[in-house]
């Protein structure tokens, strides 16, 4: 080692490159503090400070923003489906349930039979007609084959699905889907009253989507009253009709 060397008390370990210590800004005053520093030694923040994930702030944007979220799916909803807010119609003879504004069409039958229909004024094509039957021909299966053959012969009539369906409840019904004339139906069958009295629903409308939706509704809540005068030994629509003996 030199004399140079020993008086300036460099040597050639010491004459190695030292690496500058890791730095980073305070999170309050954005000074540049070594990164080890437990506080800003200019502003005395404290630097690793534990914070909630989401603060008082954020916990609150997070509640508007999941209550926003509830709000606006609601209105989607209700806007799509709006066709399916129902009320219900009961008569001495049958009961069911049919969407809010529809119009009944007054319909009438002979004694044994009894009938009710609606329409949607806003869609003529939108229309659930519900047929009771005293002491009907058949199986409701049966009466779903004949329905389908028939249409087979049908001019402009295309058949669709035709077998048993599971509405709420397990109550099992056989139904038929066509469509004609740019419409599209649907009609479902069913025994009541101890199998005395046969049950249909034809349901029609102008949009699959809407008839799908009415299919998911209509047909288990429509119901003959099997001591409803249509079905019973006095006919109170039409006492001039004598009544075959039984």
């Amino acid at each position: 080692m030199s004399v140079e060397e020993l008086e300036t008390g460099t040597g050639a370990a010491e004459q190695e490159e030292v690496a500058p210590p890791r730095t980073r800004r305070c999170r309050v005053c954005s000074v540049e503090i070594n990164a080890a520093s437990a506080r800003c030694p200019y502003c005395g923040t404290r630097q690793f400070k534990h914070q909630p994930l989401l603060g008082w702030r954020g916990l609150i944007v997070l509640v508007i923003a999941v209550a926003a979220a509830v709000l606006i799916t609601r209105a989607i909803i209700n806007a799509e489906n709006n066709s399916l807010h129902y009320d219900s119609y009961d008569s001495v003879n049958l009961a069911a349930f049919v969407p809010s504004g529809w119009t009944n069409l007054l319909l009438s039958g002979p004694h044994g039979t009894a009938v009710a229909g609606y329409v949607d004024p806003a869609s003529a094509a939108d229309t659930d007609t519900v047929r009771a039957t005293l002491d009907p021909t058949g199986t409701p299966r049966s009466r779903m084959l004949a329905l389908y053959d028939s249409l087979g012969s049908e001019a402009g009539v295309a058949r669709g699905y035709h077998s048993s369906v599971t509405l709420p409840g397990d109550d099992t019904q056989w139904t038929v889907y066509y469509t004609l004339q740019g419409a599209f139906y649907a009609v479902f069958f069913s025994n009541a009253c101890n199998g005395s009295v046969g049950l249909s629903v034809m349901l029609s409308s102008a949009s699959a989507t809407r008839l799908a939706e009415y299919a998911l509704t209509l047909p288990w809540t429509a119901e003959p009253h099997c001591d409803g005068p249509a079905f019973s030994g006095r006919d109170g629509a039409d006492t001039s009709v004598p009544l075959a003996p039984r």
